[in-house]
């Protein structure tokens, strides 16, 4: 039963929706010169009837003629399912060789270094204000600030590099 009122001749988008397959597969069967197009005043529509011929006798077997219509839709599906399932084999292939971290694992890496350096950085008053109270002059109070901030910036690149390393 077609999904379209039917008339002798289509655009391609409707001979999809005739047959009840993916336009794709309509375009599919452009490619494969399976589609029989009108003459003068229809030459840019498919001939339905020609067209469902040719397909039938092209098809290999006349009785499998109809699911003409309908396999083209689940071999989307199934090039889809082929395409996801390699997606997923170069995803693993990847992580194993540790070209790709999973997105969670490195959220974790990432809260572990940041939550770190603002401990780190929540400290810094208390460590310092006796040391920069007790500071001669401006050169030495930078020197400290500097000294200290360094220290910091060299912890979270070392638990960056930690967390790595461990596999996340």
């Amino acid at each position: 039963m077609s999904a379209t009122p039917f008339k002798p001749f289509m655009t391609r988008s409707e001979l999809a929706a005739h047959l009840g397959c993916a336009k794709s597969y309509v375009t599919k069967l452009g490619h494969q010169a399976r589609l029989v197009m009108g003459q003068g005043a229809n030459a840019d529509r498919i001939d339905v009837e020609a067209t469902k011929r040719l397909i039938a006798e092209t098809t290999g077997a006349p009785e499998r003629a109809m699911d003409a219509a309908i396999s083209p839709l689940f071999l989307d599906h199934k090039e889809q399912g082929e395409k996801y399932k390699a997606l997923m084999a170069q995803m693993d292939y990847e992580e194993r060789c540790r070209s790709l971290v999973k997105a969670d694992d490195m959220r974790a890496v990432i809260v572990t270094a940041a939550t770190g350096l603002r401990t780190r950085l929540e400290s810094l008053p208390d460590t310092l204000a006796p040391q920069l109270a007790a500071a001669a002059d401006e050169t030495q109070v930078k020197a400290i600030l500097a000294s200290e901030i360094e220290a910091a910036l060299a912890e979270l690149s070392h638990q960056f590099g930690k967390l790595l390393e461990s596999g996340a």
